[in-house]
């Protein structure tokens, strides 16, 4: 029953610290956002100081989001690992019917995959990947002005694009091929 307690606290941890980097990002992103729009009527338009500010600014958000959502993306498969656990323990304190256990109504499967395409979790992960990419996008489209060239946006839309694929890609292998493993030869990477 301890173990079962010290699950939920854990469960509660990964939970709230996911919706902690959310909100951080989304303050991060706003906020840069804001400034951006400020630097551009502070000098009455995209001049190509303007352009310079853009691209180092969005670049430097683009890294900051990119560890945010990777952070997302390794908190989802300990959380899972921890909900796992937590329904092993509801499943065999149900097999045992241990006092004060009986009707239990919550789940009780602990093999689930990390990676469930309909869940808020997941619907999350991509909203991150979408911010950080279009940071990405952002200071693609803005190098060329920026040194005196002309402005392309396309490079700035296949950066948003690639970049895009790229982190969902790579979260969804993280997730797939790490969930699938026991808690200890996911997170420490044991054979």
């Amino acid at each position: 029953m301890k173990e079962y307690e010290l699950c939920f606290e854990q469960l509660r941890f990964y939970d709230e610290r996911h919706e902690n980097i959310l909100k951080y990002m989304f303050s991060l992103t706003a906020a840069v956002a804001t400034a951006q729009f400020a630097v551009y009527q502070y000098l009455h338009g995209a001049t190509v100081g303007f352009f310079g500010f853009e691209a180092l600014l969005s670049a430097l958000v683009f890294i900051a989001t990119l560890l945010l959502f990777m952070a997302l993306v390794q908190n989802r498969l300990y959380f899972v690992y921890v909900a796992r656990q937590l329904n092993a323990i509801r499943g065999y304190l149900m097999e045992v019917e241990a006092a004060g256990f009986k009707n239990n109504q919550m789940y009780t499967s602990f093999d689930f995959p990390a990676l469930k395409p309909f869940s808020v979790h997941t619907f999350t992960l991509i909203g991150a990947a979408l911010i950080s990419s279009l940071f990405a996008g952002i200071s693609a489209y803005s190098i060329s002005p920026a040194l005196g060239g002309e402005m392309c946006g396309a490079r700035g839309v296949i950066t948003f694009i690639v970049v895009f694929v790229a982190e969902a890609g790579v979260g969804i292998w993280y997730l797939s091929a790490f969930g699938r493993k026991t808690a200890d030869r996911g997170v420490h990477l044991a054979k």
